[in-house]
This record gives structure tokens, sequence and C-alpha cells, in this order.
């Protein structure tokens, strides 16, 4: 008795011979005519963007693409370079490292607050309730800036094109109260979650943003850590992570 087999399916994208169709779009087309950010577009929503919808994605990507080195994701990378592995390994290692919630995880959680509160129906109360229980407001503050220059660029851009939509007025509004009551203000994961959101993108898969936004800058953090450990002929270097008390009175 023969079993029928059951295939695997996609709606995604059809091989067919010699030739190639993504959501109805031939890859020629795809390889010749699109940006990075309508790619994206596409594969993940299962639509070609307008050029405001790319150009809202693109600043989004392009935000998140220097956050300095002393962030853990960047010093677990560096980390990796110190012990000989490879890039791909010291990357999963820094996005791995990063991926809580107080750090590269802010995005997604910075989407479900931001989220939460449009959906309570009442953003104002329920951004106020939370500060009254003393609760943290994901997408909120930052450690070093009172003001985040990236964030307070993405909602100017946002205003420059009348972005406007409903996670965006409510990310603004969550704002001015935090800044009202507590000096605190939106930081890049509030800013680009909410225009991320309004765009139609899930909050699941959007530590997308987060490998193709920071990866470059992983990259470099990589390579110039190696540079100075080829120049110093010494990898494995010895770190102090505690005081040397042996002179003390």
């Amino acid at each position: 008795m023969s079993r029928k087999r059951r295939l695997w399916t996609s709606s995604i994208t059809q091989i067919q011979p010699n030739r190639l169709v993504t959501y109805g779009i031939d890859q020629e087309e795809i390889i010749r005519s699109f940006s990075y950010e309508e790619m994206l577009f596409l594969l993940v929503l299962g639509k070609k963007p307008s050029e405001l919808e790319a150009a809202m994605l693109r600043y989004v990507i392009l935000s998140h693409c220097s956050h300095g080195i002393t962030g853990q994701s960047t010093l677990a990378v560096r980390m990796g370079a110190d012990t000989g592995a490879t890039f791909l390994h010291s990357a999963i290692g820094g996005f791995s490292v990063g991926s809580g919630p107080y750090h590269q995880g802010g995005l997604e959680r910075a989407m479900i607050e931001v989220s939460l509160a449009r959906e309570s129906g009442d953003p104002e109360k329920y951004t106020r309730d939370k500060l009254a229980r003393n609760e943290i407001l994901y997408g909120f503050g930052h450690r070093f800036q009172t003001l985040d220059v990236r964030a307070r660029l993405l909602m100017q851009l946002c205003e420059d094109h009348c972005f406007l939509k409903n996670h965006v007025a409510c990310v603004k509004m969550m704002d001015r109260i935090l800044g009202e009551e507590k000096g605190v203000h939106m930081n890049i994961e509030a800013a680009g979650g909410s225009i991320l959101l309004d765009l139609g993108f899930p909050a699941e898969i959007v530590a997308l943003i987060i490998l193709v936004g920071r990866g470059p800058m992983l990259a470099a953090a990589y390579m110039e850590r190696l540079n100075e450990l080829r120049q110093s002929g010494r990898f494995f270097p010895k770190i102090s992570v505690y005081e040397d008390l042996s002179h003390g009175t």
C-alpha cells in the first residue's frame, strides 16, 4: 500500500524551471529594480511598499546603524574577536547577549508597549496608570541621552512626510506625558517601533530590523578589534575584572 507524500508548500516563493517568483514578482525584476527596503517589505508583508512606506522603513533601519561600543552586544562581539572566534560566531553571540528587553530586544518590547497603550482605548490613562504604579514603560528613557537624537529625528521625519498615523500619534502623546511627569522621553525603539507598527510590521519578527540595522556596526566593531589584536600580536589578552588590592596598606 503506497502512502501519499505530503509536500511542503509556501505562498511566498514559487520555484519554476529556470525561474523564481516571489509574491507574483519575478526575481529578475526584484534584483533589477527593488531597493533593499522594498525587498524586505515585500517578503515580510507580501506587497511592494509605496515610496513613503519604503522611505519610513529605510529611516528606521538606518537609525539603528551606529550605537557606540559600550553596548553589551558590541562588547560581546569584541570579546569574540579576542578569543579568535569568527565574525559569524561573534555576531551570533552579540545578538544573543543583546536580546533582552533593556537592549536590542527593546524594539519588540516597545512595540508591544505602544500597542497595549493604543488598544487600551485611552493611551493617556494607560500611561499615567503605569507611572502611578512605578512600572516600566518600555521604549522611553536612555542611559546616556536625555533626548535620544535618533528618536527626535524619526518623529521629525514623520512630521515632514505627514506620516502621523495611529501608533505614531500614540507614542507622541505618551512622550508628552512622560516628559511632563518624569522628564523622560522616547528612545529610538519607541519611535522606530511606532513607525513599524503603522507600516504593518508585527512585533514578533522585528528583531529582523536589529539584524539588518545593527549588523554592519557589529562587523565594523569586530574588524576594529581584530586589527588591534593583529597589531599587538596577541589574542586572548588579560582583562581586569577586579581592583588589584595587593599593594594596599
